[in-house]
């Protein structure tokens, strides 16, 4: 019995490896091809200096964002006051990622690519296994595939921006908390909070599904895994070789009481994931004086997306789209806010499916970016984070084998688009 599962148990533990290779070969053919095509251009050369120029192939992962990331890795932060544009905007964890990857190997740029590849493929390993505890094996591979075929994917695969980083540092802590180690979590969860703005999301979803797992909101069905057996079998999905499927409970909405008695001394762990944004905020308030100089240089010329009801009710929306910037596609803005409502509509099947914390979380992600941009650009590339959405997609994929054939296709020709554009120069997200 044991040999002829262990092939099935190796095949299954080498599926996300095996598809996050696969679909980074196709993207890095891809950009080798557009950018080789591209490259002879000499107002490129001119209006943009490559960061590898004599490896195309390379410097398309390069491009906007990416020289800040360089930036501070290799001379660290400026501050020149709210009016202009400086890089306090970019969180550190991942620059510091990139400086340790240049002490390793000797170039700061290759380190960035390489990081960015090594978060990628461990977001797919994690994601992976996060799905499959819970909507069985088949269902995960669709929803792997949904990740990897994603239009903005591309970040994943070797782009030079701190997303793959942050996704990594999220699927990590919530792993780590789901095998009952909160302190541990919380420890992840000060990189994902280091990495990028919207890192509170972390700390919200970490606490929510804290309380739901130690039965402090009374009236939750999605509690601790129980184990049947051998296998580990969520009281809500499936058993990893899918010979076991129980129905998702009705959820409560509410719960009926909370009850805080249950909560445990080493669950106040996820707290920690909240000194990443906190300590970069004393850094800025030793350094220059600013503790909130990342939101304030947000309204500098070129960005103007300072907090407030401007980019909140998004008032300048309408000119951006008729005087696109940057060469943006007015097109891209409308997908952007597409896959922002797409997203908020799935929340409520998230909650139904996973519970409250990751309904939490999949909100918080959402909303936050949502709110704070002025007109959507990014939320393709932020949607990346939303996994709880994407395994609702796959789920629901599975299901529908004929549309997952031509959500997959159209999905799998929209990444490849996008990439073709971002390594053109074209700002997407």
């Amino acid at each position: 019995m044991a040999g002829t599962k262990l092939p099935t148990m190796l095949t299954r533990r080498w599926f996300p490896v095996v598809m996050f290779v696969a679909f980074a070969a196709i993207a890095w053919v891809a950009m080798g091809v557009s950018v080789d095509l591209w490259w002879h251009n000499p107002a490129h050369l001119t209006a943009v200096p490559p960061v590898f120029p004599h490896r195309p192939f390379l410097d398309g992962w390069t491009r906007w964002d990416a020289s800040w990331y360089f930036d501070i890795a290799r001379s660290g932060y400026s501050y020149h006051g709210p009016e202009v544009q400086s890089s306090v905007a970019f969180f550190p964890g991942y620059p510091l990622a990139i400086r340790a990857g240049g002490w390793l190997i000797g170039d700061e740029a290759r380190a960035a690519i390489m990081v960015t590849l090594a978060c990628g493929l461990g977001i797919a390993v994690m994601f992976f296994r996060w799905c499959v505890t819970r909507i069985g094996f088949r269902s995960a591979a669709f929803a792997l595939g949904v990740l990897l075929a994603y239009p903005f994917s591309f970040y994943l695969f070797g782009a030079v921006y701190g997303d793959a980083l942050f996704i990594a540092a999220v699927l990590g802590a919530f792993l780590l908390l789901e095998k009952d180690q909160p302190v541990l979590a919380g420890i992840i969860g000060i990189v994902a909070t280091a990495t990028r703005p919207v890192g509170a999301a972390v700390l919200v979803g970490l606490v929510v599904r804290v309380l739901e797992r130690e039965g402090v909101l009374v009236g939750s069905p999605f509690a601790r895994v129980r184990e049947v057996g051998a296998r580990l079998v969520p009281s809500h999905g499936r058993a990893e070789d899918d010979s076991v499927e129980e129905p998702a409970p009705p959820i409560a909405w509410f719960p009926r009481r909370v009850d805080l008695t249950r909560l445990r001394a080493r669950d106040f762990g996820v707290l920690l994931s909240g000194l990443g944004l906190v300590g970069y905020m004393v850094y800025l308030g030793n350094r220059f004086g600013q503790p909130l100089a990342f939101a304030k240089v947000e309204g500098a010329k070129g960005w103007e997306q300072a907090p407030g009801l401007h980019t909140w009710l998004k008032l300048g929306l309408g000119s951006r789209i008729v005087h696109p910037p940057y060469g943006t596609l007015d097109v891209a803005l409308f997908g952007q806010a597409l896959i922002a409502l797409g997203l908020l509509l799935l929340v409520p099947a998230v909650v139904r499916r996973f519970g409250w914390g990751y309904g939490a979380y999949a909100l918080a992600i959402v909303l936050l970016p949502a709110i704070s941009t002025k007109d959507f650009a990014g939320m393709g590339r932020y949607g990346l984070a939303v996994f709880p959405c994407l395994a609702v997609i796959g789920l629901w994929l599975e299901r529908r084998p004929a549309f997952a054939a031509v959500y997959f296709g159209v999905s799998g020709v929209l990444m490849l688009t996008c990439l073709t554009l971002y390594s053109h120069s074209v700002y997407l997200s």
